[in-house]
């Protein structure tokens, strides 16, 4: 086993922040990437601190043979991911991509009165206002189409702030 790899464990469920807590209490190097997603609950704009990958965390053990029982028996921890016999090894140039990323902007959703451009469909290029959020990942926007003020919907990922 490579010293220098990281290794993926999955954690129980939506319990990703006590696994690493659990596991960096006993020593180990771990990481779990998080996002900061904007969310509409009950109608209300909320930004939530969600895993990038639910339900999996890295690690980066010393000996992964002498410590697994160790891994695999902390609380929040479910299984160390493996296929058969094989535990896959993740580089640790994957896992520094990943906390820059980590560090990066907030993913957000467009708010009410934003001015967007449509990326995809029949309508790309097109520039419109968001009048109405619709759930967590659409929203209704205004936009001129043959001189007339059209109502569409459109999905977040559809739109370019």
């Amino acid at each position: 086993m490579d010293n220098d790899a990281w290794y993926v464990l999955k954690s129980k469920p939506r319990q990703e922040v006590r696994a690493v807590q659990n596991l960096e209490n006993q020593g180990f190097e771990a990481y779990c990437p998080q996002l900061m997603v904007e969310k509409i609950r009950r109608g209300v704009r909320q930004k939530v601190l969600e895993p990038m990958f639910p339900g999996y965390l890295f690690v980066h053990p010393d000996n992964l043979i002498e410590q697994f029982y160790k891994l695999r028996s902390t609380y929040g921890v479910a299984s160390v991911l493996r296929f058969g016999d094989n535990i896959p090894q993740i580089p640790d140039e994957f896992i520094q991509q990943l906390k820059q990323l980590d560090q990066g902007e907030d993913t957000l959703a467009p708010k009410v009165g934003d001015k967007v451009e449509i990326k995809s469909g029949p309508f790309k290029g097109f520039l419109a206002k968001v009048i109405k959020l619709d759930g967590e990942s659409r929203c209704f926007v205004m936009l001129e189409w043959m001189q007339k003020e059209v109502t569409a919907t459109f999905s977040y990922s559809e739109l370019a702030l």
